[in-house]
């Protein structure tokens, strides 16, 4: 199958990822920023799950982005480092709990961008569910 363009890897990938959520967690919302970029959240839009294709990098951005007032982003920043070696043992060591720019925080991963074809959104999909699946409780204070 012939790779897609980012704009409809993109618009794609939502509806995968709402296919394999537990329902509590297929209720997102979808803000498309600029052809590179894909936001989903729930509640606020300054929190919220990013997608970044960045092809000058090669790489793929996974994360969970605070992008609030910095004593809010750092508040949530420490709830995630309380329980980064939960986080890690779920997603793997790859996955990052930081202070970002501009007092903006993150959990955020990177994966080598592949052809953006079928098999490629299916794996990011799973990626993006898993963390979905392993931060949300947390944020919501049920794990």
């Amino acid at each position: 199958m012939p790779a897609m363009t980012t704009k409809e890897f993109l618009e794609l990938l939502p509806d995968l990822l709402r296919q394999q959520l537990p329902p509590e967690f297929a209720d997102f919302q979808i803000a498309h920023r600029g052809a590179s970029l894909t936001k989903m959240y729930y509640d606020r839009l300054a929190v919220h799950y990013e997608v970044h294709i960045q092809k000058k990098k090669k790489e793929v951005e996974l994360g969970l982005h605070f992008e609030s007032d910095p004593d809010t982003n750092f508040q949530y920043l420490e709830l995630m480092s309380q329980r980064s070696k939960d986080i890690k043992e779920s997603l793997g060591a790859g996955i990052e709990v930081e202070e970002w720019v501009r007092g903006w925080t993150r959990v955020h991963t990177t994966v080598q961008l592949d052809p953006l074809d079928d098999d490629f959104l299916v794996e990011l999909s799973f990626r993006l569910s898993a963390m979905i699946q392993t931060l949300e409780p947390i944020l919501r204070g049920e794990a």
